[in-house]
């Protein structure tokens, strides 16, 4: 099986999401193999979960700080994305994981685990999808089973915090934040070049890759879907919402 690396880029919070949304479309059509993508955002950004209840973070302290809000195509919890923080998305048939969700998940989450072995942190999966150091948060995923049998997992690898801004804008308490949650410079001094080298490494280890730009059309349809679909934030018609609260304090989200 072939695979495509889409190397880092920045975008906006709601460009970050749509262009995940259009890369699955050309997965799902088989018009694009497997991708593994790497991106950054260029603003603080808070990503809220499919279903969340926007008052779970505070959105005056957003606005004060100009951290931007979208609503991700993944359920869970609402998660603080700090400019310098790593994110990935894997987007791939199911059937490459063996059909199991399970596997999917465990598989991908090996990759960030051993990328932090080779830069000399010790990690491990807990609560299903936490990825901790010493009992601190250092890493939170989502993932969801899309349609035509394409499987969509991304996450967060946690480079610095800041511990003024994530509180504030996720409801919680510094102390709270100083508790439960790590980063890659709390434990160790290392460059972010070779974080991100350390990173794609681990993720395309045995696999076929070819690094590639985002397609024109792809890009087309993101700019759309970030216009039509995800410059907005309130939830889709019809559903409802849940209480959930932030992802880096609470377990398992």
């Amino acid at each position: 099986m072939k695979w495509r690396l889409i190397e880092q880029q920045h975008y906006s919070a709601e460009m970050n999401m749509a262009v995940d949304h259009a890369i699955y479309e050309s997965v799902a059509i088989g018009r694009s193999n497997p991708i593994i993508r790497f991106y950054k955002w260029k603003n603080k950004s808070v990503s809220l979960g499919a279903y969340q209840n926007i008052n779970d973070i505070n959105l005056e302290a957003c606005k004060k700080n100009n951290v931007e809000i979208v609503r991700r195509m993944t359920g869970g919890r609402a998660v603080f994305h700090d400019k310098n923080d790593f994110t990935y998305s894997v987007i791939a048939p199911i059937r490459i994981y063996g059909y199991s969700i399970r596997s999917a998940y465990k598989e991908i989450c090996s990759s960030i685990i051993n990328t932090l072995k080779d830069l000399g942190i010790k990690s491990a999966l807990e609560n299903k999808n936490d990825i901790m150091v010493d009992n601190k948060k250092i890493s939170g995923n989502a993932a969801k089973a899309m349609d035509k049998g394409i499987y969509l997992q991304h996450g967060t690898l946690i480079y610095d915090i800041d511990f003024e801004v994530m509180p504030m804008v996720l409801n919680i308490s510094s102390d709270l934040v100083k508790e439960r949650v790590t980063s890659i410079v709390q434990n160790k001094k290392i460059d972010p070049s070779k974080v991100y080298e350390a990173l794609k490494r681990n993720f395309t280890e045995n696999k076929d890759f070819k690094a590639e730009e985002i397609t024109k059309y792809e890009m087309m349809r993101a700019t759309n879907l970030a216009k039509a679909r995800y410059n907005k934030i309130s939830p889709p018609h019809g559903s409802i919402m849940r209480h959930k609260g932030a992802c880096y304090v609470e377990g398992g989200g």
